[in-house]
C-alpha cells in the first residue's frame, strides 16, 4: 500500500491524486454495502410477507429505497473509477516524459520502447493496479458485509460461502511468479517490434527503391509471431486462473442449496433467508472471481511498476554541482583521450579557447572532430579520462543548466521539434520581439516563418524544408539566445556555398567565443579564425 501511495503523485507533479483516489474509494466502498443491503432487505421482505402483509409493505418501501440508492451510487461509482484512471494516466504520462526529457540522447530502440510504454503499459498499469487496488478493496467490502448478513441468518451457510471464497481468492498465487514474468516477456517482445516497425516505416522510400518488400513483411511477421506467442503465454496464466476459480463456484453453489434445503426441512432457516444467501452468494461469486482474477492481473503488472519506478527517478546529476556565474574566459581541453569498445578515438588532446575568439578545427572524417564537440558539449557519454574545463573549474563540476545558459551547441543534423517555427527556434525562451527579428533577418529565413506560419512541423513537412534552411534554422535557434560561445559542428554543410561563406562570416563577427569545426575548411576566411587547428587520428594540432 505503501508503494501504490507512493506512485498516486509524485514531486514534479502539479496534480495530486491521493485525495481523488481516496474520494473513489470511499465511493465504492458504499456502494458495494449498499449492493449488499438490497438483497439482505428482499429476503426480510419475503419472509415478513408470508407472516405479515403490512410489515411486508413497509419491507417493500425500505426495498425500492435502497434500490434506488444503489442506482445513484452505481452510476457515481462508475463516473469516479472513469475519472480517476483519467487523472492517473495523465499525470504517470507527465512524470515518465520529464523524467525522460532530461537525457541529451537516447537510442531509437529505447525512443521505441519508451513511447510503447507511454502508450500501452501505462494505461495496462493505471487498470490493473491502481483501478485494480480499489477495486480489490472494494471486493473486499462485498464478503465482509456480506459476511455480517450471513451469519445474521445461519453460521453454517456463512461458514461454506466463506471457505470457498477464501480459496477462490487464494488462486491467483499460484500463478503469480508466471504471471509476472509472461507481462514482463510480453512487454519487453512489444516493444522490440515497435522498434522494428518504426525504422521501417522511417525508410519506406529505401523500402520501394530496393523491391525490400518480401523481405521486410517477413521480418515484420516473424515479430509479430512473437508478440502473438507471448501473449498466448499471458492468455494461458488468467485462463488458469480463471478455471480454478469456475469450478470453486459450481461446487459452492451446490453446497449452499443442499445445506440450505437442510435446514429449512429442520426449521432452523426460513426460506426468506435461503433466498438471502442464494442471492448473497451470487453476489459474492461476482467479486470473489473478479477479486483472484483482479489479485492476479495486479501481481502481474508489478514489473511493469518497477520499470515506472525506475523511470521517473529523479535526475540528481546536477545536484551539488556549482553554478557558471562569471562570464566564460576559457574553455579548455587538457590531456583528453576517450575510447569506444576498446578503438581509441581521441588521445591526448590539448588546447585551450578564449573569449572573443574564433577557432577553426578541421580534418578528414572519423577523425575525432565531432566527439571533441560533443564532449565540450557535455553531451552523450563522457567517460573520458583527462580534464575539461571552463574558467579553471572541471565541467564535472559545473551545473549542465548554468552552463547551457553560457555555451551553445548547434550539431550537424539539424532537428526540428513537432511545433510551429517559432517554437522550434525560441524553445520556450523570453526572447524579445526585436531580438527575434534581427536574427531571422540576418539568416534569411522571413520567407520560410512566413511560408509555415502558425503550423506544426510534421514529418511531411520537415521533407519539404530544405538541410540548408532547417541548419538555419538551428543556427536561429542557438543566435537568439545571445550565447558567450558557439561550438558549430558542420553547421553550414547543407547550404551552398554563396550562403555558406556568408552565414560562417556572420558567425565568425559574432561577439562570443567561436569554435568551428568543418570538413573543409573556405580559404577566404581563414583570416578570420585566431587559431586553426586539424585533428588527424584522434590527435589535435595547431596550423
Amino acid at each position: 500500500m505503501k508503494q501504490l501511495w507512493k506512485n498516486l503523485s509524485g514531486s514534479r507533479s502539479n496534480e495530486n491524486n491521493r485525495v481523488y483516489f481516496s474520494l473513489t474509494l470511499l465511493v465504492g466502498i458504499i456502494f458495494s454495502g449498499i449492493s449488499v443491503l438490497t438483497p439482505t432487505v428482499s429476503g426480510d421482505m419475503i419472509t415478513a410477507f408470508t407472516e405479515d402483509s403490512s410489515v411486508g409493505s413497509r419491507f417493500l418501501i425500505l426495498y425500492l429505497f435502497v434500490g434506488l440508492c444503489q442506482i445513484v451510487f452505481s452510476l457515481l461509482d462508475a463516473y469516479m473509477g472513469m475519472q480517476f484512471q483519467l487523472r492517473q494516466k495523465q499525470m504517470m504520462r507527465s512524470n515518465v516524459f520529464r523524467t525522460f526529457s532530461r537525457k541529451d540522447s537516447a537510442g531509437r530502440e529505447k525512443i521505441s520502447s519508451f513511447v510503447s510504454y507511454v502508450n500501452n503499459d501505462i494505461p495496462t498499469l493505471v487498470e490493473q493496479y491502481f483501478s485494480g487496488t480499489i477495486d480489490i478493496i472494494k471486493c473486499v467490502f462485498i464478503l465482509v458485509f456480506s459476511a455480517i448478513s450471513m451469519l445474521s441468518v445461519h453460521w453454517a451457510l456463512a461458514l461454506i460461502v466463506f471457505a470457498v471464497s477464501g480459496l477462490i481468492i487464494l488462486c491467483p498465487k499460484t500463478m503469480r511468479k508466471k504471471g509476472g514474468e509472461a507481462r514482463a516477456a510480453y512487454s519487453e517482445t512489444l516493444g522490440k517490434y515497435n522498434t522494428s516497425l518504426q525504422s521501417f516505416l522511417d525508410g519506406l522510400r529505401i523500402v520501394k527503391s530496393y523491391g525490400y518488400y518480401n523481405r521486410a513483411n517477413e521480418i515484420q511477421n516473424e515479430a509479430n509471431e512473437q508478440i502473438a506467442k507471448k501473449e498466448r503465454v499471458l492468455i494461458r496464466c488468467q485462463m488458469n486462473v480463471q478455471s480454478m476459480t469456475s469450478f470453486l463456484q459450481v461446487g459452492k453453489t451446490l453446497l449452499i442449496l443442499i445445506v440450505g434445503v437442510v435446514l429449512i426441512s429442520m426449521e432452523q432457516m426460513e426460506i426468506g433467508g435461503l433466498i438471502t444467501v442464494v442471492q448473497l452468494a451470487q453476489m459474492i461469486a461476482a467479486p470473489a472471481e473478479v477479486l483472484a482474477y483482479m489479485i492476479h492481473a495486479r501481481n502481474e503488472v508489478l514489473p511493469i511498476l518497477d520499470q515506472y519506478e525506475e523511470m521517473t527517478v529523479e535526475d540528481v546529476s546536477d545536484c551539488g554541482k556549482s553554478p557558471l556565474s562569471d562570464k566564460v574566459e576559457t574553455i579548455a581541453v587538457n590531456d583528453v583521450a576517450y575510447a569506444v569498445d576498446e578503438v581509441q578515438i581521441l588521445q591526448g588532446v590539448t588546447a585551450t579557447f578564449e573569449a572573443g575568439k574564433n577557432y577553426l578545427i578541421s580534418g578528414e572524417s572519423g577523425s575525432g572532430k565531432s566527439t571533441l564537440m560533443r564532449l565540450i558539449s557535455q553531451i552523450g557519454d563522457l567517460n573520458y579520462t583527462g580534464s575539461i574545463t571552463c574558467n579553471g573549474e572541471n565541467l564535472r563540476a559545473v551545473s549542465a543548466e548554468t552552463y547551457y545558459q553560457r555555451v551553445c551547441p548547434v550539431f550537424q543534423e539539424p532537428y526540428l521539434f513537432h511545433a510551429t517555427l517559432e517554437e522550434n527556434i525560441l524553445l520556450g525562451r523570453s526572447i524579445s520581439k526585436d531580438t527575434y527579428a534581427t536574427v531571422i533577418k540576418k539568416l534569411n529565413l522571413e520567407y520560410l516563418i512566413e511560408r509555415y506560419q502558425g503550423q506544426e512541423i510534421t514529418p511531411e513537412i520537415t521533407e519539404q524544408i530544405s538541410g540548408g534552411e532547417r541548419q538555419r534554422v538551428a543556427l536561429a535557434r542557438a543566435m537568439v539566445g545571445n550565447p558567450e560561445v558557439y561550438l558549430l559542428d558542420e553547421v553550414t554543410s547543407a547550404l551552398d556555398a554563396s550562403n555558406s561563406e556568408a552565414i560562417e562570416e556572420m558567425l565568425l563577427h559574432e561577439d562570443a567565443m567561436v569554435i568551428h569545426i568543418c570538413h573543409k575548411s573556405n580559404p577566404k576566411l581563414l583570416s578570420l579564425y585566431n587559431d586553426k587547428f586539424i585533428m588527424s587520428d584522434g590527435s589535435l594540432s595547431i596550423i
